[in-house]
């Protein structure tokens, strides 16, 4: 009779016995799978946060005179890591003409004070995409009319509404930019657009005139490089953000900024803005430290169990191995057979696991994920409001998240399941194929 047909009538002959192991390693399996597939949903949750969320540092230069040049923000922009998404501004201001060259009107109501040499000037807000700046990314300014500025046209402005209906000015007229210390070195620009805010301004009566939202013009960098220098051609940034792939990569990012030539970096200072990853990567870590943990309690009891229990069913058959080295059957053999006898207990284990832990997983991952969810998004901001949106989820991407069980995660426990098997078998075995044949025929007698 071979050892595979030995290790099946056994199994079939000891049914309580072949139950309760049976029973054992199902909880085993579902326990095992059940974590790594929630470990998992955690590591795609992670990765659509860091989509999500991404982070990024900025370069903010003191004043226009101290900013980035072309050249270097041209080597920033070729750092690996980068994900190509970026904003360029600055910041400047200018007196405002018609095309003849008559001083435009500008809105002194609720000002706090109009500075001499300001009576007709306003804010410059100049970047490499208008629709990436702040006034609008955070809902308070809306274009109604024309387009964006992008770095694509240059001498390009856009307008508020009411400075416009003030002025008499449209889409597609000219107007005049002057630099405030010198009203002769102007720049014609045209109007591309017209804003207007959708949220009123807090800080009136408290800003000067010049930040009223009705006096504010955006513009291309290139035009307010000008009214500083007065050479077309000319592009300094005052300010920039830059968009990293991996927020985990942001430390190494800056420091390879820092050794870039071209900047004075006394003068400029390097700020990273990554704390709405860190605070959603925390949440989901805390997760992912508790499966781990649950992990390694689980394999360790699960062997400490198994070992005890294979001891105790070998001990009964002691008698059994003497009579099968007594007609000749090498240990080897021997312990081959018990192995099976467990392998097939947890095959059948391990099939029954599947479905199981796959409406456990479910139920448990996707109430872990739901808290986190929560947390997360109660210290992360994606509206540039302080309210949160109607449905987080969907703006972190963790209502795509998927808790189910793969077939890496299910291949896995079939690995580990079968090692802890081989392992836990082989120590409940030892002490008695340790013993020679003539020994354990002693103790039969």
């Amino acid at each position: 009779m071979n050892l595979c047909k030995r290790a099946l009538l056994y199994s079939v002959r000891k049914k309580g016995k072949t139950i309760t192991l049976l029973a054992f390693l199902l909880v085993m399996a579902m326990l095992m799978l059940t974590c790594l597939s929630i470990q998992s949903a955690t590591e795609t949750a992670n990765a659509n946060i860091k989509k999500a969320l991404l982070g990024y540092f900025t370069v903010n230069a003191k004043t226009l005179e101290d900013g980035i040049p072309e050249d270097a923000v041209s080597q920033i922009l070729d750092i690996e890591g980068l994900s190509g998404r970026n904003t360029l501004r600055s910041y400047a201001y200018a007196t405002y003409f018609d095309a003849d060259g008559n001083l435009l009107e500008i809105n002194t109501e609720g000002a706090a004070q109009v500075p001499e040499g300001f009576e007709n000037a306003g804010k410059i807000v100049a970047n490499s995409n208008s629709q990436n700046d702040s006034y609008f990314t955070d809902g308070g300014f809306e274009l109604v009319e024309g387009e964006p500025i992008t770095t694509q046209g240059g001498n390009q402005v856009l307008i508020h509404e009411k400075f416009a209906q003030r002025n008499g000015l449209s889409v597609g007229d000219t107007m005049l930019l002057g630099n405030v210390e010198d009203v002769e070195q102007t720049i014609p620009v045209m109007v591309a657009g017209i804003f207007t805010n959708t949220e009123e301004q807090d800080s009136i009566g408290m800003a000067p005139s010049y930040d009223l939202y009705d006096n504010v013009v955006f513009t291309d960098l290139s035009t307010a490089s000008f009214l500083l220098y007065g050479t077309e051609g000319t592009t300094h940034v005052q300010y920039g953000d830059f968009y990293v792939n991996d927020p985990d990569e942001l430390d190494r990012i800056m420091e390879e900024t820092k050794g870039i030539a071209g900047v004075d970096w006394d003068k400029c200072t390097l700020t990273c803005y990554d704390n709405d990853y860190q605070n959603a990567k925390e949440s989901l870590a805390g997760i992912q430290n508790t499966v781990w943990i649950a992990i390694a309690v689980v394999s360790v009891i699960c062997f400490l169990v198994l070992a005890l229990f294979l001891t105790l069913r070998l001990r009964g058959r002691i008698h059994e191995t003497g009579v099968y080295l007594a007609m000749g059957i090498s240990k080897g053999a021997v312990l081959l057979q018990y192995l099976l006898e467990v392998f097939l207990a947890a095959a059948v284990a391990l099939l029954l696991a599947y479905g199981a832990s796959t409406a456990i997983s479910h139920q448990i991952g996707s109430s872990l994920l739901s808290q986190v969810t929560t947390q997360t998004y109660e210290t992360v901001d994606l509206t540039g409001n302080d309210e949160a949106a109607e449905e987080p989820t969907e703006d972190l991407g963790l209502a795509q998240v998927e808790v189910a069980v793969s077939a890496e995660d299910y291949a896995m426990v079939w690995a580990f399941g079968m090692a802890l098997c081989l392992a836990s078998t082989a120590v409940a075995a030892y002490p008695i194929l340790k013993m020679k044949p003539k020994s354990i025929l002693t103790q039969m007698e």
